[in-house]
């Protein structure tokens, strides 16, 4: 029998960092316009409370908002590369 290709799996990989890449900025614009915990300049605003710092989700949206394009792009070229 023939292995699986991972032609799929960084294709699933590309979806769900597209999908997390989506989200993640529609978070982050909701934090921005709506919450105001971030300022426009992606900086957390401290403005709301002087010792305020930002939370684990707040830190966990940084994050996916960092990563979420490059694992979709990464999974894209690689599915794209393995296909040839």
């Amino acid at each position: 029998m023939r292995a699986r290709q991972p032609t799929a799996q960084r294709t699933m990989a590309a979806c769900l960092g597209a999908a997390a890449w989506a989200g993640s900025w529609f978070m982050m614009y909701r934090e921005i316009t709506h919450w105001h915990h971030v300022k426009p300049s992606l900086a957390f605003n401290s403005d709301i409370a002087p010792d305020a710092h930002p939370g684990v989700p707040l830190l966990l949206l940084y994050g996916v908002c960092a990563a979420a394009p490059i694992v979709t792009i990464a999974g894209a070229v690689g599915a794209r590369r393995s296909r040839r």
